[in-house]
């Protein structure tokens, strides 16, 4: 409904805006019908939890997103929501920040900008210095003056009440000793900061463990490479590692995270309790499998996220999935302390099937986090029918211990807080709202959302400023895509902590689609190498004949025309695996070119590519529809995974559907009228 309010209005010559909400915490924002130096603001407000960690608080700015390995479209993202980064984009921020209550007298830092410290009575004012840009994620760091209350706040929820208790843990007893799978993300978007960042992490780590812990460390990319296998962590071991760590570098090529972890997991012995710390960036669009492959395992999963623009929501899942925790530490923070925080975390007997006591039934619940762990904030919801009453408390409670080390004591009492403290207005009950969709089913999600006003995957925000028939365009509108800037120091351009800038002079101009395939990376991180990468058409590399610069002078191949001409190749006796050398003189539509490089994204090679690229034509009904073709290429094609197989369907039809047209409305198949425009618009 929101999309087609939005469309009706920019038809109807009206300046319409759409907020959209994507996976992993992923937004955009669409503007129409703007006219010739017209400006929109738009003023958006938000409520967020504030949970300390280890004794401080940790609050993150957004400001850009670094590019993903892997394809976008496969894991579910619209093409109007794939972001796009650009060396030549610039944008200054301005950004004005107020510590209020008792926060304002607490150390309070930015270690990502330059900024001034202002107090007075209304609190501490944070301002950042001129500079800055929108090139990073802004980190603000609160260490309160002394330990923060167990608390338990109430809020109205139409006719009930909401209710969020919020325990700070004591220290649980540490284990004597631990197993620990080191995994460092050696990809290239690693490259200078990141790496650097890694390597500075793993130190802290090695220094932290003692002569009776166990260890391992693996380093992946496209690969994964097991530098040292499990075993005791002697002073001899540890000086081992030490020596891997400094040799290690961003230089394995992609991001194929959830392999790495089938592979560590498979390092250890069957059924050890083994703990897996990752480093990385955590930069991929499939977070669906990587997270699948998490569970799968069974071991508890700690991530540390480095760089200037780390994929918290991808990592937060990941660990939260597995019973892990993670920290976040960018460039200029102190990477060191981050590790020991991390392993003082792991380090601790974990507890067993905890669950909050709230003193009566609630009508509904959310399931107390996996991973609980003292200094951290655990926080808890329910709702009920009436108020908690003036004596209420909440009891935060663990289970017996599970024979895998857990802390034992049936019903044994971890935190309590009798501090009731009612909440005004309607955050409190929205932020439950949301906490409770991954709870429901669709209809039952989409409702609690509708009631709550609530931006999900499932609904969208609109708005739509009414011109007056003379200010109405009388022209279609012409899409632009805002480019957002290169994360600083992403791949080895540049460097935050040194503060040395890439060129982004206007005769190298690149912008680049963050559903990049890995054959377009490079392990080469210097600035001026990746200058005279993008320059040089990326000739010197590698990269399948689709990928390659199409001549201007020759005609686009059409649907029918691919799908015959691979026929024709194997009619005649051609081996599949030469079908991309046969294939390689054809010109071919920028929608075609754009589906191979999703294939090859996902892991289908470039003869099967073609292959199913193929059969998906020539099985159409409509006018590319080739009977004769489809007889040749469907026994080569059932011989392929039907995994694969379907994969390959859904991103042929992503694209392709709706874009070239033909036959039994295929177009329509292919989605809203919005998404068609958006294909046909976008390259």
């Amino acid at each position: 409904q929101a999309e087609r309010v939005y469309e009706d209005a920019l038809a109807g010559g009206d300046a319409p805006a759409l907020l959209e909400a994507g996976r992993d915490g992923l937004h955009t924002a669409s503007l129409g019908n703007l006219l010739p130096g017209e400006q929109v603001v738009l003023e958006l407000r938000f409520a967020q939890l504030l949970a300390f960690e280890q004794g401080r608080l940790r609050l993150v700015v957004p400001a850009t997103i670094a590019p993903r390995y892997g394809s976008a479209l496969a894991a579910g993202v619209p093409v109007h929501q794939q972001p796009e980064v650009s060396l030549a984009a610039e944008y200054p921020l301005a950004l004005e920040l107020t510590v209020a209550g008792s926060l304002a007298s607490g150390r309070i830092e930015c270690p990502t900008h330059p900024h001034t410290l202002q107090r007075s009575d209304a609190g501490t004012r944070l301002v950042l210095a001129e500079g800055a840009r929108l090139d990073r994620d802004v980190v603000l760091l609160v260490t309160p003056p002394e330990p923060r209350p167990d608390l338990l706040v109430t809020a109205r929820d139409g006719a009930g009440v909401v209710a969020l208790a919020a325990f700070q843990l004591p220290p649980a007893p540490p284990r004597e000793r631990i197993a620990l799978a080191l995994l460092v993300d050696c990809s290239g978007s690693m490259g200078g900061d990141g790496i650097a960042s890694a390597r500075r992490a793993l130190h802290g780590v090695l220094d932290a463990l003692a002569p009776g812990d166990e260890a391992s460390l693996s380093r992946f990319g496209s690969q994964v490479e097991h530098a040292l296998g499990p075993g005791p962590c002697s002073d001899d071991a540890r000086g081992l590692l030490h020596r891997l760590v400094d040799a290690t570098d961003a230089s394995l090529g992609g991001t194929e995270m959830a392999a790495a972890l089938r592979a560590v997991f498979g390092l250890w012995p069957a059924g050890r309790a083994v703990d897996v710390l990752l480093i990385t960036d955590g930069e991929v669009w499939d977070s669906d499998t990587l997270v699948a492959a998490a569970r799968a395992g069974g071991h508890r999963v700690f991530a540390i996220g480095v760089g200037s623009a780390p994929a918290e929501g991808v990592l937060r899942r990941l660990a939260e999935a597995t019973g892990g925790a993670c920290e976040f530490a960018t460039p200029g923070e102190a990477l060191q302390a981050a590790a020991a925080r991390m392993l003082g975390r792991i380090r601790q007997h974990p507890h067993a099937g905890v669950r909050v006591d709230w003193g009566m039934r609630p009508a509904w619940e959310l399931p107390v986090p996996a991973g609980v762990f003292g200094g951290d904030t655990v926080v808890a919801w329910a709702g009920f029918e009436r108020g908690l009453g003036e004596r209420a408390c909440a009891r935060l409670v663990a289970g017996t211990g599970d024979g895998a080390g857990h802390v034992a004591g049936a019903g044994a009492e971890l935190a309590r807080t009798c501090v009731t403290v009612p909440a005004e207005g309607t955050d409190l009950a929205r932020i439950a709202a949301s906490r409770r969709l991954a709870t429901l089913d669709e209809a039952q999600a989409l409702q609690l959302a509708l009631d709550h006003q609530l931006l999900t995957e499932r609904t969208h925000c609109v708005l739509v400023h009414r011109r007056a028939d003379e200010d109405k365009p009388a022209e279609e509108a012409e899409l632009h895509r805002v480019q957002s800037m290169l994360a600083a120091g992403w791949g080895g351009t540049g460097s935050v902590r040194e503060e040395v800038h890439f060129s982004r002079s206007h005769d190298m101009a690149y912008s680049m689609p963050m559903a990049t395939p890995s054959v377009w990376r490079s392990g080469r991180t210097a600035s001026g190498r990746v200058e005279a990468l993008l320059d040089s058409g990326m000739d010197e590399v590698e990269i399948p004949a689709f990928l390659r610069r199409q001549g201007a002078e020759e005609p686009c191949m059409t649907l029918a025309d691919i799908a015959a001409g691979v026929a024709r190749h194997l009619r005649r006796g051609g081996e599949l695996a030469r079908l991309p050398a046969y294939c390689s003189r054809w010109s071919l539509p920028a929608p075609v070119r754009r589906v191979l490089r999703e294939l090859a994204a996902h892991g289908i090679d470039e003869p099967h590519a073609w292959l199913l690229l193929a059969d998906w034509i020539a099985g159409r009904a409509g006018g590319d529809g080739d009977a004769q073709a489809q007889a040749v290429l469907q026994p080569l094609v059932q011989a392929v995974d039907p995994a694969q197989r379907d994969l390959a369907r859904r991103v042929v039809e992503g694209v392709l559907g709706g874009v070239l047209g033909g036959g039994d409305g295929a177009a329509d198949d292919a989605g809203s009228a919005r998404e068609r425009r958006l294909r046909r618009a976008l390259p």
